[in-house]
């Protein structure tokens, strides 16, 4: 048995051998290989289509010469042989990888720029829009009467809840009977039923005055800022908050740019050097237009082709940025109204569920009064937004900076209502992820 295992060993190692000593002949042979054989180094190759195609650029350019640069009239064979020749010779020094890399970057950034301009142009239409829905007074439907909205509600909704307080004030009023008798109910007053029962009575059609204060509280906020502003600057905040949106995201068009490569390099001094961002800004903005003041600077010395590569990234971030939360500022707007309308319709039905002795239905009307103040107060913080925007206008070269604040704020106020240290957290949060957003464009 010992003999068997010790010579099966030495067969292994026997074939271990041979198969090196084959792999060795095999690379020698490689190694040996003529230069017509397939197996080739692959920077060889490389190198060696380069000086073909260097050897081939030369040629033309030698047949341009003795064909093209000859004294007198040139026949028209001749006059086409020479396009033909110049056009093989410019495609040849495109194809070639030192010419072709500065095209496909100039390319990707000119594709960078025109994204960040759309996306600038959609900012500023988006937070006029939204903006201009600000300056206007809401419409108070409820104080319309037999409009169709308060027909639709005192004929459906109403009678909707008065079916829902009958059952509710029964199951409320048995269990308080119950009550008396067994401790396990809860204590519960006797009367409880037919109490909230004749105090939803007055709840139902008292939910019409809750909207129709709402909205006059939100109409009463914003004409109260907006009137105070006027008073103190002599200018409109509403057309001053839109100039500063206009301001921030001030993108130049192709009739404005030299559409050449012999632009001049970018200029990095700011315009407003007392400015709180103006050295940051100054490295982004390539046209100042301001209708308030009447500013419509377009620097030759500003223009896209020129803007490097750390310009156009942050410049696309930051606009692209902006679409977003502007374009759901015009979407919190229309919200607004929209709200209003379906708490309108819904309030009678959340006074008949209070009566319910059930927790969740019990609920169910404050959570619809905490809903329509906070839905009126949403004027109170777009109008402060509004106003902070009109007020920091001018104070950098742009204003790119504070406006994306103030955009953010328009939006994440109202997500938090009165929850502020929860809206400072969520600014922090917004904060890192453009730096990481910046980050990762580098």
């Amino acid at each position: 048995m010992c003999n068997y295992m010790t010579l099966n060993r030495a067969l292994r190692i026997c074939l271990s051998v041979m198969a090196l000593f084959l792999m060795f002949v095999q690379v020698a042979k490689a190694q040996q290989a003529p230069a017509g054989t397939p197996i080739r180094n692959a920077n060889a190759l490389i190198l060696k289509t380069e000086d073909e195609k260097a050897k081939y650029i030369q040629m033309i350019r030698q047949k341009l010469a003795a064909l093209c640069n000859v004294p007198g009239p040139l026949s028209d064979e001749q006059v086409q042989a020479c396009r033909f020749l110049e056009g093989e010779l410019l495609g040849g020094l495109l194809k070639r990888p030192q010419n072709s890399t500065p095209a496909a970057k100039a390319g990707g950034q000119a594709q960078a720029t025109q994204a960040g301009n759309s996306a600038g142009d959609i900012a500023r239409e988006q937070a006029v829009q939204a903006i201009d829905y600000c300056s206007r007074f809401l419409r108070n439907f409820t104080t319309e009467g037999g409009n169709r909205w308060n027909r639709f509600r005192d004929q459906v909704f109403v009678p909707i809840a008065l079916l829902i307080l009958l059952p509710g004030a029964v199951v409320a009023q048995v269990r308080a009977i119950i009550s008396q008798g067994s401790p396990v109910v809860g204590q519960v007053s006797p009367f409880d039923g037919m109490q909230r029962g004749m105090i939803a009575l007055f709840l139902i059609p008292g939910s019409y005055l809750i909207c129709n204060y709402a909205i006059d509280l939100s109409n009463s906020i914003q004409y109260t800022v907006a009137s105070e502003y006027q008073r103190l600057f002599h200018t409109d905040m509403y057309e001053d908050a839109m100039c500063a949106e206009i301001r921030a995201f001030g993108v130049r068009y192709p009739s404005e740019n030299d559409g050449s490569l012999n632009t001049p390099q970018w200029d990095f001094a700011p315009r407003n050097p007392q400015g709180i961002f103006a050295r940051a800004e100054a490295k982004l903005w390539g046209k100042l237009n301001d209708p308030c003041s009447n500013l419509n600077m377009v620097p030759a010395n500003r223009d896209d082709a020129s803007a490097q590569s750390p310009t156009v990234a942050a410049r696309s971030m930051l606009m692209t940025t902006n679409a977003a939360m502007t374009t759901g500022w015009a979407i919190l707007c229309a919200f607004q109204m929209a709200f209003f309308y379906y708490l309108f319709f819904v309030g009678p039905v959340m006074a008949a569920l209070w009566v319910w002795p059930m927790k969740f239905l019990k609920d169910a009307f404050p959570a619809w009064c905490e809903g329509v103040i906070t839905l009126c107060f949403w004027s109170l913080f777009w109008s402060t937004t509004i106003l902070l925007l009109a007020c920091f206008k001018g104070t950098d070269d742009t204003g790119i900076f504070m406006v994306t604040a103030f955009n953010f704020l328009a939006t994440a106020s109202v997500k938090y209502a009165f929850d502020f240290g929860g809206l400072a957290k969520a600014a922090g949060q917004k904060a890192a992820e453009l730096a990481d957003k910046a980050g990762d464009s580098k």
